[in-house]
């Protein structure tokens, strides 16, 4: 039963993050990354010598699942890690190679993007986005 539909607006959000991510994986795999390392690499690229423990915190991961990812992507040359000036911290930062796989796969998630909001008028795309805005913030335990 291919067409599912549900009453439950959770099942349905539920339901567009997977078929998104499974969508985006198999656009992003060609160029040799997933949707979770993509979105790694556009936090990195957003917040330049960010920590593990930061990357965790705006992914909404477990410093463990934050970590596995860092190693996996600095392992593939996409990213460094440095001491900073001050501290312990580990900072990390997009390697060249990172930035142009970046690059790509913006390109790839923003077509993914657009067929996805296809057949919305802007006003729709405006107020479909604060509602998710106003959702998240809703129950978002970082704050």
């Amino acid at each position: 039963m291919n067409q599912f539909i549900s009453n439950s607006k959770i099942i349905n959000v539920y339901r567009a993050s997977a078929v998104l991510e499974s969508v985006l994986d198999a656009a992003l795999a060609p160029i040799g990354i997933t949707t979770a390392q993509w979105g790694s690499l556009r936090i990195i690229y957003e917040n330049p010598g960010c920590s593990g423990a930061d990357i965790s915190r705006i992914a909404f991961v477990s410093p463990q699942a934050a970590t596995t990812m860092l190693q996996r992507l600095e392992q593939a040359k996409l990213i460094t890690r440095r001491p900073p000036k001050r501290g312990r911290v580990l900072e990390t930062y997009l390697t060249e190679r990172g930035e142009e796989l970046l690059r790509e796969g913006d390109n790839i998630v923003d077509e993914t993007e657009a067929r996805f909001f296809s057949n919305f008028t802007p006003s729709e795309l405006h107020d479909f986005n604060e509602y998710l805005l106003r959702s998240i913030a809703n129950l978002d335990f970082n704050k």
